[in-house]
């Protein structure tokens, strides 16, 4: 009777997980966070990261090289994790 009650708890989990799956969405992403995570400092007057060396990068082509579409006032968007 044990075993027909766990597989059925397994059955009922897998039904109510796995639906989820598949609905994350957009996500959208401060250009600021990203400009600090990729090492850089963020300039909002002008949209643009100052990464160090390589000199500064715009928002937009920072957001697009990452997969997203840049929105105004300093926002990347971006799929969801699939």
């Amino acid at each position: 009777m044990s075993r027909v009650r766990i597989l059925g708890g397994v059955a009922l989990a897998a039904a109510l997980v796995f639906p989820l799956a598949g609905c994350a969405g957009k996500v959208r992403i401060d250009m600021s966070k990203m400009c600090a995570a990729h090492g850089g400092t963020w300039q909002a007057s002008d949209e643009t990261c100052n990464p160090g060396p390589g000199g500064k990068k715009a928002a937009k082509a920072m957001c697009e090289s990452n997969g997203g579409v840049y929105l105004p006032g300093g926002m990347c968007e971006m799929e969801g994790a699939k």
